[in-house]
């Protein structure tokens, strides 16, 4: 997950699971969201509910009681996704074998000076600036001013 991974053994291999976040304001509008602290929607907490109901519990794809390690973004987003993921789907004797870790690693990438934008914004700026005047500009290799 941009914000919590699991790893789960069973006695045939491990598999890490990651799960994305439940909706944000941004995130519902397509702002582009890193450094900024953002409560989940209602829509993002039924969301993550729903996919805690699919996915956790006994012989399901995250079986709590084959989970070892979980490690979760330090963002408040992620922090309540993990606690809606496993706040009441976690039972006790899993509890007991597994460790939670928050971890700035999850983090998301910084979007610097992009932070909060739209895609057409950050478009339309950079032209501006006279950028991206052959092609339309593109995160993955044009990246983000002041950021990652």
């Amino acid at each position: 997950m941009v914000g919590c991974s699991f790893s789960q053994y069973t006695e045939d291999s491990l598999a890490d699971v990651f799960p994305c976040k439940g909706q944000t304001e941004w995130s519902m509008k397509g702002r582009y969201t890193s450094a900024t602290e953002l409560d989940l929607t209602e829509v993002g907490r039924q969301q993550v509910q729903a996919t805690a109901q699919a996915v956790i519990g006994k012989g399901k794809l995250i079986d709590p009681a084959k989970v070892t390690q979980i490690w979760v973004s330090p963002h408040q987003r992620a922090q309540q996704t993990f606690s809606l993921l496993f706040g009441e789907n976690w039972g006790q004797e899993a509890t007991d074998n597994i460790k939670a870790t928050t971890t700035d690693e999850l983090a998301e990438w910084r979007y610097g000076a992009y932070e909060g934008l739209l895609t057409s914004e950050i478009r339309s700026r950079r032209k501006e600036q006279g950028l991206d005047l052959e092609r339309p500009w593109n995160i993955w290799k044009d990246g983000c001013e002041n950021g990652e």
